[in-house]
């Protein structure tokens, strides 16, 4: 019999109500550390939370602009987001071996994740920090995106990400949150794309085409209001589907 596993992250340590009762749910959590949200504290005690229920430990920098939740894209030298990715990640992995953490992966966050995706500087500028600072770790990106191509070029671990609650366009791009079409709001619609992207490796896009995809993981939003409702009930589905949730690295 063909075991259908996934694994399940979520974006988590930003300041918002439910990240204990979403982290028992998934097996992959990305932290936020320092650059759009987070704090010492507030990574601590969400690093301690992973331990507590068995999840996978991510960093989740960004542009370093908490008064846009690292959702703009900045104008910053190449140098200057250099600095600040490479010290939100050594700050991150330090207060994690503190814990008795290890970091498994690194997942850009916002406005950051998207131009990764298809600016070739930017690509190589946070595989070039990985790299200096831990070339163990994985690299958590947009699934065909030119940051999976630079990544592999460079020999990191890539693992390829979906997004449960949002929407794509027919490239495979995500579609902007200023859409009001961005962003899935309905458990069962949630589901359905879930459920399309597991067990089709496929999903239809707001254009109404359908596109094929691979994934590693899927990720849930910590900061959408819904977010522990849709996760509770996907991870239901997925169980009911035989499908288990299981971390990718």
């Amino acid at each position: 019999m063909n075991i259908k596993k996934i694994d399940i992250n979520a974006d988590l340590g930003e300041g918002f109500l439910f990240d204990e009762e979403l982290m028992q749910q998934i097996s992959s959590c990305n932290i936020a550390c320092g650059g759009h949200a987070g704090t010492e504290n507030s990574i601590r005690a969400t690093v301690r939370l992973a331990k507590k229920y068995g999840v996978t430990i991510g960093a989740h920098p960004s542009y370093p602009d908490p008064d846009n939740f690292g959702r703009k894209e900045m104008e910053i030298t190449p140098s200057q987001l250099q600095k600040s990715i490479r010290e939100q990640i050594t700050s991150f992995i330090n207060i994690a071996k503190q814990e008795g953490a290890i970091v498994r992966y690194v997942k850009p966050h916002g406005a950051l994740y998207n131009k990764a995706a298809k600016d070739p500087i930017t690509a190589q500028l946070l595989v070039d920090v990985i790299k200096e600072i831990e070339p163990s770790v994985a690299l958590l990106g947009l699934s065909n995106s030119l940051l999976e191509d630079v990544a592999k070029k460079n020999y990191l671990l890539f693992l390829k990400e979906s997004f449960a609650d949002r929407r794509y366009h027919a490239k495979g791009t995500l579609v902007s949150r200023a859409n009001p079409k961005g962003v899935i709001h309905q458990k069962e619609v949630v589901w359905k794309q879930v459920k399309s992207i597991v067990l089709d490796k496929e999903l239809e896009t707001i254009e109404g085409e359908k596109i094929k995809i691979e994934v590693d993981s899927i990720c849930f939003h910590g900061d959408t209001p819904e977010a522990l409702e849709l996760l509770s009930y996907v991870c239901e589905q997925l169980t009911e589907n035989q499908i288990t949730i299981q971390n990718a690295i």
